[in-house]
């Protein structure tokens, strides 16, 4: 009688054991691919199938959740763990979950294990022969079988340390995971989040900053919210024509098309693009922003001004025509003309008045974004101090963005 209560006890303690570690790692597995590893693994399917399958990031958490927890049932029937022990049984799905989510570019483009594929026979060497240890001299039936808490806790701890472990091996930069993750919402077409991911650091690459340029500009942003964005790498940052790798979702290729052409074989850089497509007449209207906005990043504000009135009607007769240019167009004109006039808002150029802008807001802060630049002696301090009330005006890049992207890497 007394042996059958011992046996049930022992029972409802393994399986009591069995479950909640169980819940535990179907939750860890869920929210780490679901919230944190999800874009790599798009990326890596997409990339091992050469585009002809997609991943889903709810279905495909769930999915292989399962089949991790299948791999775990199967591994603790087959090596028969104490209670005590049981959450060891989780350690090769927790190693199969570490290699799935350890990727980086050069796996992708390589398509290669890198340094688990002696790692992981290693680890499970060792595993092999921690368990047959335990079998041989660890006694199940012991005190510790009628104590529930001396059997969970150790099981939730080894758990704990397992899962610590395997979120810490993947050393996969967050702009990276910005750049999957803006490309993914890209697709999707929600052009509007795609624009925001990683909006307050400024760490960028020079994909991020192509994607993110594209996201604006498939909304009609581009121009008026160019500069609220790190922009370290000049018309770089807004069209590479060279940028066909076969592993990116989104390429120079979608985004030409998007301006009007494909982009040829012998089109070398953006620049002889944008003249190839305005000669044979096949631009559009987001095909002149990005045009102006490059001439714009790469600091030619006389070629800017010239082009201007080419592509945008800044005729006399049209009311308030410069008044309704988009944010960075302003700003930039008032760079181009006369510094005296500008900071009273109006365009004079070769001693003619161009326009006047009576947006009181927008002529109060250049005056306030010349007096702050020019009451500041120390080129380093002037640089910070103007950034953090101007970074995000054409003004600051013309002036300081090119000297500045050191400094402000080191606050």
């Amino acid at each position: 009688m007394r042996e059958n209560s011992y046996r049930a006890r022992k029972q409802k303690t393994a399986g009591l054991i069995r479950y909640s570690c169980g819940i535990l790692f179907m939750l860890f597995s869920f929210c780490y691919l679901y919230f944190l590893q999800g874009e790599i693994l798009a990326e890596a399917q997409f990339v091992y199938s050469r585009g002809v399958t997609s991943y889903d990031l709810f279905w495909g958490a769930i999915i292989t959740t399962i089949v991790l927890q299948i791999v775990q049932w199967l591994v603790a029937m087959a090596s028969g763990l104490p209670s005590r022990w049981h959450a060891f049984s989780y350690l090769p799905s927790m190693l199969i979950l570490a290699i799935l989510t350890n990727v980086n570019k050069e796996v992708l483009v390589s398509f290669t294990l890198g340094e688990w594929v002696w790692i992981a026979p290693l680890v499970l060497l060792f595993y092999v022969l921690f368990v047959f240890v335990v079998r041989k001299f660890c006694d199940d039936y012991n005190v510790y079988t009628f104590d529930l808490k001396s059997q969970m806790y150790p099981n939730y701890i080894i758990l704990f340390f397992l899962m610590l472990v395997t979120g810490s091996i993947p050393k996969t930069p967050d702009v990276y995971h910005y750049e999957l993750k803006t490309e993914r919402l890209i697709l999707e077409k929600d052009y509007a989040a795609a624009a925001e991911v990683g909006e307050k650091s400024l760490r960028t690459t020079p994909r991020l900053t192509r994607l993110r340029m594209y996201a604006l500009e498939r909304q009609g942003l581009l121009a008026e919210r160019l500069f609220e964005y790190p922009q370290h790498y000049g018309s770089q940052g807004l069209l590479n024509v060279a940028d066909t790798f076969f592993y990116n979702r989104i390429s120079s290729q979608d985004i030409c098309a998007f301006l009007g052409a494909y982009c040829g074989k012998n089109v070398k850089s953006a620049s002889q693009y944008y003249q190839l497509v305005f000669t044979d007449s096949l631009w559009n209207q987001h095909t002149i922003d990005y045009y102006l906005c490059s001439l714009l990043l790469d600091r030619k504000l006389k070629d800017f001004y010239d082009e201007l009135p080419l592509y945008y009607n800044l005729s006399d007769t049209i009311v308030d025509a410069y008044e309704n240019l988009p944010k960075s167009y302003r700003e930039a004109l008032l760079l181009v003309g006369d510094s005296d006039y500008a900071i009273q808002g109006k365009l004079v150029v070769d001693g003619d008045t161009i326009a006047v802008f009576k947006d009181k807001d927008f002529v109060m802060q250049f005056k306030e974004y010349h007096e702050r630049k020019a009451g500041l002696s120390n080129e380093t301090e002037r640089i910070n101090k103007t950034h953090r009330e101007f970074g995000k005006t054409y003004w600051w890049y013309y002036d300081f963005n090119h000297l500045a992207e050191g400094e402000l890497r080191k606050r």
